[in-house]
């Protein structure tokens, strides 16, 4: 699922197994619409604990309808 940001954000992050003990946060590079059309890298943050009250809050968010 897409979350809207509401302009809290600039950067992408795919968030996975959100709230267990795998959880696992990566950082795009690019904007999703964009991704392929050009070299995008995908970048693994391997200390996550500054992120989970920023996912907290955006999960409360709308979400976002790609057209």
């Amino acid at each position: 699922s897409f979350i809207k940001s509401l302009n809290r954000i600039h950067d992408r992050y795919i968030v996975l197994d959100n709230s267990t003990n795998n959880m696992k946060v990566y950082h795009c590079g690019a904007s999703s619409k964009d991704a392929g059309k050009r070299i995008t890298t995908i970048t693994e943050l391997k200390d996550i604990t500054q992120y989970k009250n920023m996912i907290k809050t955006l999960l409360i968010n709308p979400y976002l309808e790609l057209k």
